[in-house]
Formats: C-alpha cells, sequence, structure tokens
C-alpha cells in the first residue's frame, strides 16, 4: 500500500498534496471565514498562513486514491470569460449535450434581466471552433414557448438533459410560477412546462434536478432517450425569494423547503424529503440505489450567513416498491436511511454529481471537491483567486472564485461554471459521469 510520502512523490507538475496528519493540530490563534478557501486559514493578528497551499496548484490530494482520478497530466485552463460584461453568465446547469457536444448553462440572477440561457462547445477554442477566444467561445439562447405552451423559461437554475431534451428548474417570478420546463437543444428551442404545482400550491423556487430511471436501468441510458417509469426528483429552497432582485419572486413563500418525486408519465408528484435549511443540489449514484442532497442553508440568501446552519451533504438509500411484500410497482420509490455524507469546509456544497466508480463531486466555495462513496475526501480542484464581478446580488468576501455547478464531460473532463469564467480540468481518460452515455 503506497503511503502519504510516496503518493505526494508521484503527484503531477499541476498538484500538490495537504499534508492532514501535519495539520492535524495548528499553532494558535488561526482562522478562517466560512467563505474563505482552504488556503486562507491564517493567524488573525498577523495575517500569516497556518496551513499554506500553493493556489497556482489546483489540484490538492487529500489521499492517495485521488492520484488515480488525476491521471498523468491533469490541467485547468479558461475556456470562457465573461468578465468585461459585468455580470456572471455562467453559474448553474451544466447539461453535456453528446449530439453536439456541447454544455448548457444558466446565469446567475440579475436586476437587469430574469437570467439567460447559454451553450458552449469545449473545443470551441481549438483550431476547428474557427476564430473564437475565451469572450466569444459561447452563444446565448432563448427559449421560445411552445404554441401550446405558457412562457415558463424564467429565472432558470439548475437543469439536465431528459431524454432528447433539456429540463431546466425555473424558479419562477411574481407573474410566473416556478416550474420544471423542458427545452429543446435544437433552434428555435422550443420549450414548455411540464409541472408547476403541488396540488395547486405554489413551489417555493424549484432549485436543482436529477432523474432516477426504473430498476435494474442503470442511470447513463437516460443521457439519450427517455424511459418509460423514470422519476424527476428535485429540490424547492427560497433562494429566488430571499435574494430580493428586482423582477423576481416578491411574495412569501407558501411551503416548507423540500424535496420532490415527479413522475412524468402519470402526472404525480409527492413529498419525499424534507427538514433541510436550503435543499439545493441532488443526484443519484449510478445504479439508482442512493440519493445524495446538499443543504447550503449557510448561505441565507439575503447577503448574511449563519456558520451554525447547514454547509453539508445528506445520502439517502432508495427503497423501491417490492412486489414480494405485495407492493405495487407503480407506487414509486422512497428515500430512507437519512445521514450526514459530508461536511463542506469552504463555502457550501452546491451542485453534486456522481461518477460510474462511485465518487462524489460537488461544487464549493473554493472549487470542486471530490469524495469517495465512503464520504473521504480525497481532493480539491481548486479555482485560482481573482475578483468577482461587482453585479452578483450580494457582496462576497474575500474575493475568491465559486463554483455553484459543474457538468462531467466525456474524455475525463470537467466543466466548471464559475461566474464570470468557464473552465475545463481534464482529469484521467477513465472518469465518467453517471449520466453519460
Amino acid at each position: 500500500m503506497a503511503t502519504a510520502d510516496s503518493a505526494a512523490a508521484q503527484l503531477p507538475a499541476t498538484a500538490q498534496w495537504y499534508p492532514q496528519k501535519r495539520y492535524a493540530v495548528l499553532p494558535s490563534p488561526f482562522a478562517r471565514d466560512p467563505l474563505e478557501p482552504s488556503f486562507h486559514t491564517h493567524n488573525p493578528h498577523t495575517g500569516e498562513l497556518v496551513a499554506p497551499l500553493d493556489p497556482s496548484k489546483p489540484f490538492v490530494a487529500y489521499h492517495r486514491d485521488f492520484l488515480a482520478l488525476l491521471g498523468a497530466d491533469p490541467s485547468l485552463e479558461v475556456i470562457a470569460s465573461n468578465e468585461d460584461e459585468g455580470y456572471p453568465l455562467f453559474h448553474e446547469a451544466g447539461i453535456w449535450v453528446e449530439e453536439t457536444k456541447e454544455v448548457f448553462f444558466t446565469s446567475n440572477c440579475n436586476p437587469q434581466f430574469r437570467n439567460r440561457i447559454g451553450k458552449l462547445r469545449l473545443d470551441a477554442l481549438e483550431p476547428a471552433g474557427g476564430s473564437r477566444t475565451t469572450s466569444s467561445s459561447w452563444d446565448l439562447i432563448s427559449p421560445q414557448p411552445a404554441a401550446d405552451a405558457q412562457e415558463t423559461v424564467v429565472a432558470s437554475n439548475g437543469g439536465i438533459r431528459w431524454g432528447d431534451q433539456l429540463l431546466f428548474c425555473c424558479q419562477g417570478t411574481d407573474d410566473v410560477p416556478s416550474s420544471l420546463s423542458v427545452v429543446s437543444p435544437f433552434p428555435p428551442y422550443e420549450s414548455r412546462p411540464i409541472l408547476n404545482n403541488y396540488h395547486g400550491r405554489l413551489f417555493n423556487a424549484i432549485n436543482d434536478v436529477a432523474i432516477l430511471p426504473p430498476f435494474p436501468l442503470p442511470t447513463s441510458d437516460l443521457s439519450q432517450h427517455a424511459v418509460e417509469g423514470a422519476t424527476i426528483w428535485f429540490t424547492d429552497p427560497t433562494y429566488n425569494y430571499m435574494q430580493r432582485s428586482p423582477g423576481y419572486r416578491n411574495h412569501p413563500p407558501q411551503m416548507p423547503n423540500q424535496v420532490y418525486c415527479f413522475d412524468p408519465n402519470s402526472g404525480e408528484v409527492r413529498c419525499v424529503a424534507d427538514g433541510f435549511a436550503m435543499p439545493n443540489g441532488i443526484c443519484f449514484n449510478h445504479e439508482g440505489s442512493l440519493c445524495y442532497i446538499t443543504d447550503t442553508g449557510l448561505i441565507k440568501g439575503d447577503g448574511s450567513l449563519d456558520p451554525q446552519r447547514p454547509a453539508s451533504i445528506y445520502v439517502y438509500d432508495v427503497v423501491r416498491p417490492d412486489p414480494a411484500k405485495g407492493e405495487d410497482q407503480h407506487w414509486g420509490p422512497r428515500l430512507e436511511n437519512r445521514r450526514v455524507f459530508a461536511y463542506c469546509d469552504a463555502g457550501v456544497p452546491d451542485g453534486i454529481k456522481t461518477d460510474k466508480a462511485g465518487n462524489v463531486y460537488s461544487g464549493t466555495g473554493e472549487g470542486v471537491s471530490i469524495w469517495n462513496a465512503h464520504g473521504t475526501l480525497l481532493g480539491k480542484i481548486l479555482l485560482p483567486p481573482s475578483a468577482l464581478p461587482s453585479s452578483l446580488p450580494h457582496p462576497r468576501a474575500p474575493k475568491t472564485r465559486y463554483c455553484a455547478n459543474f457538468c462531467l464531460c466525456p474524455g475525463g473532463r470537467v466543466c466548471i461554471l464559475a461566474e464570470d469564467r468557464i473552465y475545463v480540468a481534464k482529469l484521467a481518460e477513465e472518469v465518467e459521469g453517471s449520466l453519460l452515455p
């Protein structure tokens, strides 16, 4: 078995080792703001860093198993930049479309518009992409309601591939209810809502979404076609109301912050989990036997923080109806045995994904953190510290980059959405996301 020292000796040039045993006891006094990255732990009197990391080496190994994920030559590069425009265009969703080799994304909220949806080819900066640069590597799209549908794609946030469509979480406005809406990935980007109420009551602001296939179909098969019996699971916090952005939701929420399951075949919608401060990201493992849900309650949404509230990932067992017990398979799966999977030490765990090996990835206040299936922190992808756009809904301190969501793409690539930039982290070729074909 490799030791920590031998693992450190095998690190690629872009990676560094975090000596957890050495830093188990730090010289006092020391402090770090909840939103600050891990390399900012410092002496509050002198400002001296007490657990220094090299921010120029973005891959930080906490466990020797991280080396297998990194591969021989990991890299991190900017492929899109919106710094000159003054708004956070690259915020959420992160949906890979295999047919066009594109990633679709949504912007953060902004007082000037109800937010935007865009797309980016990962090879946009390569010779085949023509003369595009980081400031022109993406395109904005304008979803058009189907002839028999109302406008619903406003304040869009999380998203996922659903059959041959894109499925977006639309947080809603005072005039447009929060909804799950499908959008074609091809022009003219026709859209229609598939759910906008819970038995006649308004959702708070649907935030993120995941697909659970019927047993025993693996989750990867859903990237190309919708499957009868698959269900849609989503989180419904109150961030859109708490942020109080002009033109967004201003009437008080009508329901608790909960998680729901929607069966698009029957139309049934039911609450499957509660007890959250702010339920946010959601995903399943490759086998569809575990459900991961993030709680970002540390960030209230009104500009204030409460370190006593969660910045945690919870995991549940997915329990399907058992015909041997006389249970009808059409009753649908439920969640049981909630337990803490991980606690985020920098910011909050927002968007969440799994790979086919069972590892869990989450966007955090410093980049992307990766745990194995047992909740052991394997490593982090740190984003370079830099000033953030002044148009973010509320001031953030310190001025460091963070990742609300990301996308696992073929070839071991992680497309990281970082508000005014998109990064691509290149890991080992063998790394495959659970939702890839």
